[in-house]
């Protein structure tokens, strides 16, 4: 069993600040951390993903990897990020059953559609990242808003 040490640290200025005003009337220091300091797991997977704007891309297949979905027993923790530079190009992410059924009229499972229908979970632009427990109940799938696009995944299995 392996441990991992992850730290979500957010900081800004107040909004009356000359340089770099945040978006709080006072200053924000923020610093999360798991109740121990660590997780404990076993397998890690990475990969660089290259996305693009047709079907979606399937990243986890979570009835592939797990068959029992005891909450915080089983799954995994996953970071994300899109690699990409230009701050035009955003990446789709999709969390839901098997392909993620259709979720629109027209019958498409399009994570890009500017409407509630999406199945769209969240976005991430260029240089941003999300880091996550997931419990393998279904799919994480990824749709670009432009081609050839690169999302780096890391997959830390609970152990």
């Amino acid at each position: 069993m392996g441990k991992i040490k992850p730290t979500l640290t957010l900081t800004s200025n107040a909004s009356t600040a000359t340089t770099d005003p945040g978006p709080l009337s006072i200053a924000l220091s923020l610093s999360a951390k798991p109740l121990l300091n660590v997780l404990n797991v076993d397998t890690v997977e990475a990969e660089i993903f290259t996305i693009g704007t047709g079907a979606n891309t399937e990243i986890v297949d979570g009835s592939a990897l797990s068959a029992a979905f005891t909450p915080g027993t089983n799954g995994c923790f996953i970071y994300m990020k899109n690699t990409m530079t230009s701050g035009t190009e955003t990446i789709c992410i999709g969390i839901g059953d098997d392909g993620l059924s259709p979720a629109v009229d027209d019958g498409t499972t399009d994570l890009t559609r500017a409407h509630t229908g999406s199945a769209r979970t969240f976005s991430l632009k260029a240089g941003e990242f999300a880091f996550f427990p997931f419990d393998y109940c279904g799919d994480i799938v990824a749709q670009a808003t432009a081609a050839a696009q690169t999302l780096e995944v890391f997959r830390f299995d609970r152990a």
